[in-house]
């Protein structure tokens, strides 16, 4: 019989939270360099689009699409990633 080990690799987890500035280097930004993200974009608890960006990787620090510093609070985003998936939930930012 063959014995098979499947491992989850930590990384490959979609972070619930980003505190950017809080420990420097420590949860600062939106990381989902492990999905192959085609598309972010990120709402606020109004419904209004305030971040957004092709190919994504980990540029999201809690900034607007202008630049201006985010408030403290709840985000909704929509990633298409990997080919044709479609993944919405939210992501809290603390400072």
């Amino acid at each position: 019989s063959e014995f098979v080990t499947v491992v989850e690799l930590e990384n490959c987890t979609i972070p619930q939270g980003i505190s950017p500035g809080v420990s420097p280097g420590l949860n600062d930004n939106f990381d989902l360099s492990s999905f192959d993200v085609q598309s972010l974009e990120i709402y606020n608890r109004n419904g209004t689009l305030v971040y957004s960006k092709t190919n994504y990787v980990n540029e999201w620090e809690g900034q607007s699409n202008a630049g201006d510093e985010l408030p403290v609070g709840t985000y909704y985003y929509v990633m298409k990633y990997q080919g044709n998936k479609t993944k919405a939930s939210w992501v809290y930012i603390n400072r």
